[in-house]
């Protein structure tokens, strides 16, 4: 993802990130989004069977966490009780490990050696396939890999080394526009009602603009981690830490061979549920009404980059009020984009206010 990409050339699948500056200070936020919410229609009338590795195929960033949702939201419909494979759960922790690596590769530019990040990125693969006497072998490579772009045993106590990669990162985000971290609004277990009642009365329209009364939601590693981060530090180092500690417990889990089931599935009718999953960029749903055929009667989506970047969501309220000088807002505000990680290419455009 890149804040430099060009929303036309793009086509379908982009958010647009405009931002007025008055006298330094960010006084209008606005996103647009192009990613298509409509692809779910392609499920409608197909066997239940076939949605699972479609759902994988057509989203190709997270598309195990897609299968896996789908796989278990359709089960929770039919009334089946599932219980996950070890190794799937093991998969699943390596496509976060990698979408998380990816993301913060894509913030420090031409900081990572091209050949370190394919390394480690091969190892995730491997690793999600790897049978259990080669495990702990595969993940302390990964391990070794990780530390040398800068991760620390403890990235909640410790910033990384500053010759590595991610510690030439942290040292810009120290230097760069403080924009004040506040606690996050998170999206928690409780609130499963709630979207689902969005998913079933609105539909496209909820998937588009996910929200919840009175809330501006946010998911993913900070509303995870914000209590071990260091809010003082501001928006762009409390969120960066939040990271690389996501990364540091997921390669604990990895290493120690006990992946954790973090989903939730549940049926709300008859032939009718939904599953909840934890991915890199936070909660995914799924939810499905089957037809008494087995077939797809509906089906929606709402992925993490909605809730995050909705129009009168977080990345906004972040953003909102914050004092950058207009020669380093467009970096600044890419870098806070790029750390609310939104599973599609963005483009950021600064202006100066009308009436400035």
């Amino acid at each position: 993802m890149s804040g430099q990409a060009d929303l036309g050339a793009l086509g379908p699948g982009a958010i647009s990130i405009i931002a007025e500056l008055a006298d330094d200070r960010v006084c209008s936020v606005r996103v647009r989004s192009s990613r298509p919410v409509h692809l779910t229609r392609l499920f409608l009338g197909r066997p239940a069977a076939e949605i699972p590795p479609l759902a994988a195929r057509l989203f190709s960033l997270c598309g195990l966490s897609h299968a896996f949702a789908a796989a278990r939201a359709i089960a929770a419909a039919r009334g089946e009780q599932q219980r996950a494979a070890p190794q799937n759960l093991v998969a699943l922790d390596c496509e976060r490990l990698a979408e998380t690596l990816r993301a913060l590769a894509s913030m420090a530019e031409d900081a990572i050696p091209p050949a370190t990040l394919r390394e480690a990125m091969a190892l995730t693969r491997e690793l999600a396939a790897a049978q259990s006497r080669d495990h702990r072998n595969i993940a302390a490579r990964l391990r070794a890999e990780t530390a040398a772009l800068g991760l620390p045993a403890d990235p909640a106590r410790a910033a990384p080394a500053p010759e590595t990669p991610f510690g030439r990162l942290w040292r810009e985000l120290e230097r760069g526009p403080m924009i004040a971290a506040t606690a996050p609004d998170a999206l928690r277990a409780e609130d499963d009602a709630s979207a689902l009642e969005g998913i079933r009365t609105q539909g496209e329209s909820f998937a588009a603009a996910p929200s919840i009364a009175g809330r501006a939601p946010e998911t993913g590693a900070f509303a995870r981690h914000w209590r071990e981060t260091e809010l003082p530090r501001g928006a762009l180092c409390a969120r960066f830490r939040a990271r690389m500690i996501d990364l540091a417990q997921l390669l604990a889990r990895l290493e120690s061979a006990s992946p954790e089931d973090e989903s939730r599935s549940a049926a709300f009718a008859t032939r009718e549920a939904y599953c909840a999953l934890e991915t890199s960029r936070g909660e995914l749903y799924h939810w499905v009404r089957l037809t008494p055929d087995d077939r797809i009667e509906n089906y929606a989506i709402v992925a993490p980059t909605e809730w995050n970047f909705h129009p009168a969501g977080p990345f906004v309220a972040a953003l909102l009020g914050a004092r950058v000088p207009r020669a380093e807002a467009t970096q600044t505000i890419t870098r806070l984009a790029g750390l609310f990680d939104p599973c599609v290419a963005f483009r950021v455009e600064v202006r100066d206010a009308a009436y400035a």
